[in-house]
């Protein structure tokens, strides 16, 4: 049980083995989005809060500069364009779901979601899976004949340019197999990072 270098990189890294270690056996349980939003939960959100937040008792923002400078100009980015996607939209989907709309739940959200919009950027992109992950507002979709997951929506508070709430939530919609690319990219994009070897 050897200790972590960090969690920038090191932790996710870890995370990305065992994402792709026991995908045989989790595919055989049918657990794999189950899997796959557990490893996302801490490989996503843990390294997110220690690059960008300054008060952070890691302190890592100000330890890891150019790890930081990095992640930085990546959500300056055009999310389609990044290291992060790199192609069509595919199926990830973008919606704002209104204040009023909350309460009658994610068959009414679906009817508002659009093809991914072509000017997201990654730092909104990834504000919102990164909201939803930490506060649960993660929602499933099935199809009706066998009950398997066809996509997943990520919840977060839309912000006005005071940072305050609107009530109304960003929503982002995909399908497994598309979020899994995704997460693998995030990862790989982590163990770029250049870390001192004194963050831990």
């Amino acid at each position: 049980m050897s200790n972590y270098k960090n969690f920038i990189k090191d932790f996710p890294i870890r995370c990305g083995e065992i994402l792709n270690e026991y995908k045989k056996h989790i595919q055989k349980n049918e657990r794999e989005v189950t899997h796959m939003l557990s490893i996302a939960s801490a490989s996503i959100t843990i390294p997110y809060a220690r690059l960008t937040e300054k008060k952070n008792p890691s302190l890592d923002k100000k330890k890891c500069k150019h790890a930081v400078s990095k992640f930085d100009d990546l959500r300056g980015k055009l999310f389609l364009k990044s290291h992060l996607w790199e192609m069509t939209s595919k199926s990830w989907k973008y919606g704002l779901i209104k204040e009023e709309e909350i309460e009658l739940g994610p068959d009414t959200w679906e009817q508002n979601v659009l093809c991914l919009r072509n000017d997201i950027t990654v730092k909104e992109f990834l504000s919102i899976i990164r909201n939803a992950l930490a506060h649960g507002s993660i929602f499933t979709r099935n199809n009706n004949q066998n009950n398997e997951i066809i996509n997943i929506m990520f919840l977060s508070k839309e912000k006005d340019n005071q940072n305050s709430y609107t009530g109304n939530y960003d929503l982002l919609m995909v399908s497994p197999d598309d979020f899994n690319e995704f997460l693998v990219k995030w990862i790989e994009f982590l163990e770029t990072l250049n870390i001192p070897s004194e963050v831990d």
